[in-house]
């Protein structure tokens, strides 16, 4: 039986991309598998390179996020295009895999809303009102299921273009979740730098093998709260299971979510 899902690899340091890519490989011989991408770790080292310092901003709920003015937004298609989705293609077409490299903007496969971004700034809650991030709100299923296929992976860089014709930045663990539930995939895979969801973010032993969607939520801290709210996202969008964990780590040390 052929099963379908959505792949994430981290684009935070320390993710192995050859890791991700015998992962994918091994995979999509038998099933239908997406791969989203994310470049965080290469855009911090473009914007140092380049004289354009990294700012992280805090929603009032508390998610933290890249600041992204334009020159941000173009460094961040550098780091997404440029290395990230160009290497794993490379590395997928090394494994017989037949890659196809795409982006938000190719075809219009995401289409997003631009986000009016507030941030919470000297304990007061301000509008970003040059910021060039949006939520994917429409997926073409259509021009991805061209590259979907035994041995055939669509590989998605999370850039999208908004309802005003702009490129914008999308979260890649969101878009990962906002294409598993238009493509109905049976699960949701995001591959980390982490063993996956910790009770006690300093104890790396505090592993939580399984969680409901609110007791991953209860433990969420930092970043992992976009990931839970991207499994959340998938889940009650119809996606069977999300699973967290490392991409070069023991496979079954890893935390399982469920509805």
């Amino acid at each position: 039986m052929t099963l379908r899902a959505v792949i994430k690899a981290g684009g935070s340091a320390g993710v192995d991309r050859d890791s991700v890519a015998d992962l994918v490989a091994d995979v999509a011989r038998s099933d239908e598998i997406v791969l989203v991408h994310g470049a965080s770790a290469e855009t911090d080292k473009l914007q140092t390179a380049l004289g354009h310092p990294v700012e992280t901003v805090f929603s009032p709920s508390g998610h933290q996020s890249r600041r992204t003015d334009r020159r941000t937004l173009e460094l961040f298609a550098m780091a997404a295009l440029g290395v990230e989705n160009f290497l794993y293609t490379e590395k997928l077409q090394a494994r017989g895999v037949d890659a196809v490299g795409l982006s938000g903007l190719s075809g219009r496969l995401l289409i997003a809303e631009r986000k009016i971004v507030r941030a919470v700034k000297d304990g007061k809650t301000i509008v970003l009102r040059d910021d060039y991030t949006g939520t994917v709100k429409a997926v073409n299923v259509p021009l991805l299921r061209q590259f979907m296929g035994p041995s055939r992976v669509p590989v998605v860089a999370p850039l999208a273009l908004s309802t005003e014709n702009e490129a914008v930045n999308v979260d890649g663990d969101r878009v990962a979740a906002r294409i598993a539930v238009a493509i109905e995939a049976d699960a949701l895979l995001i591959l980390t730098n982490v063993a996956g969801l910790l009770r006690d973010v300093n104890d790396p032993s505090s592993l939580v093998a399984e969680a409901t969607l609110d007791e991953a939520e209860r433990f969420a801290h930092g970043r992992m709260k976009k990931k839970i709210l991207a499994a959340r996202e998938a889940i009650e969008g119809g996606v069977g299971e999300v699973v967290i964990r490392s991409a070069a780590g023991d496979p079954n040390v890893r935390t399982v979510i469920h509805g």
